[in-house]
């Protein structure tokens, strides 16, 4: 029986979650579901046929996760009637904590020491912005991407001119690859910037 079909009392442990640290997979699911009250149905077909799928979820991680979320206060869950010959499936919604994590994941801004292996997760998160941010906080995180994307380049810049790549020519296309992707995701950043700018209405 799917996780999200058993019985409340079943379903939630009388262990209390600790107060950890969400992962990105928990704060992505809780993104989805500020956008719109979903059942865990919902939350995979979506994952299936949008580039979100690049987390490509099992039941076995989607219904825990969810779990664990309703088990910490940031999600509520109820069963509506199903329809004729359908199963029943628990909707999720969002918490007014659910909202307030939700909305401190996206406002978090960009450090230099997670932009590189974190790119994607900070570009989802700018995608998200536009349900619940202001044009101006969606700027000023864009302004911290880019700052950390230009830290990012000039750190990878002086660690080409510095290496010798004599016995390993390899090793010098590689960072050649880094500096292109990180220089091409900078331009962008600062492309956006001034695209929202010049959409702003005049303050």
């Amino acid at each position: 029986m799917a996780a999200e079909d058993r019985p409340p009392e079943q379903r939630r442990s009388a262990v209390p979650t600790p107060r950890s640290r969400l992962t990105s997979f928990e704060h992505v699911l809780l993104g989805m579901i500020f956008i719109q009250p979903s059942t865990g149905y919902d939350l995979k077909r979506r994952f299936a046929t949008t580039p979100i799928g690049v987390f490509q979820p099992s039941s076995g991680a989607l219904y825990p996760a969810l779990d664990r979320l309703e088990r910490r206060g940031l999600l509520h869950s109820e069963a509506p009637r199903p329809t004729e010959g359908g199963r029943p499936r628990r909707l999720y919604h969002l918490t007014e904590d659910g909202r307030r994590a939700h909305l401190g994941w996206v406002r978090e801004p960009v450090g230099p020491d997670t932009v590189s292996q974190d790119l994607g997760m900070h570009l989802l998160r700018f995608v998200m912005m536009g349900h619940v941010l202001p044009a101006e906080e969606v700027v000023e995180f864009l302004a911290s991407l880019r700052a950390a994307l230009a830290g990012f380049v000039a750190s990878l810049e002086q660690s080409a001119s510095a290496a010798d790549t004599s016995g390993n020519p390899y090793a010098g296309l590689a960072v050649e690859h880094g500096l292109a992707v990180h220089r091409a995701s900078l331009a962008w950043a600062e492309q956006a910037i001034a695209q929202l700018a010049a959409e702003a209405p005049p303050g």
